[in-house]
């Protein structure tokens, strides 16, 4: 039987692209017996399809823009996908002082 390791990575090749017969009933086989691993491919499942929700949402909001200026970004923003994407100023210092404790 396959470790943990190996079948981590069969779960993630198996996201790209498709598995040999053998990987996935030796992949399948592990799953069923190590709740880990099986949490491991649910949440590498989530994952991939939270980004492709978010990579259709961004698509969406790139192909129809607001009614602003005639489809044009506002002052304080270039678009959709790039204001959600900003962080707040109580996150930004969070990562100031994360990265700050780590240079020292």
């Amino acid at each position: 039987m396959l470790s943990c390791k190996e079948i981590s990575k069969l779960v993630s090749e198996s996201l790209d692209h498709k598995l040999t017969l053998r990987q996935r009933m030796e992949m399948w086989m592990h799953l069923r017996m190590c709740r880990l691993c099986s949490a491991f491919r649910r949440d590498l499942l989530r994952l991939r399809n939270g980004m492709r929700q978010h990579g259709a949402d961004v698509d969406a909001a790139e192909t129809n823009p607001s009614e602003t200026d005639a489809g044009e970004a506002t002052a304080g923003e270039t678009s959709a996908g790039e204001a959600s994407a900003r962080l707040s100023a109580e996150a930004r210092q969070r990562i100031k002082r994360a990265l700050s404790s780590t240079d020292r």
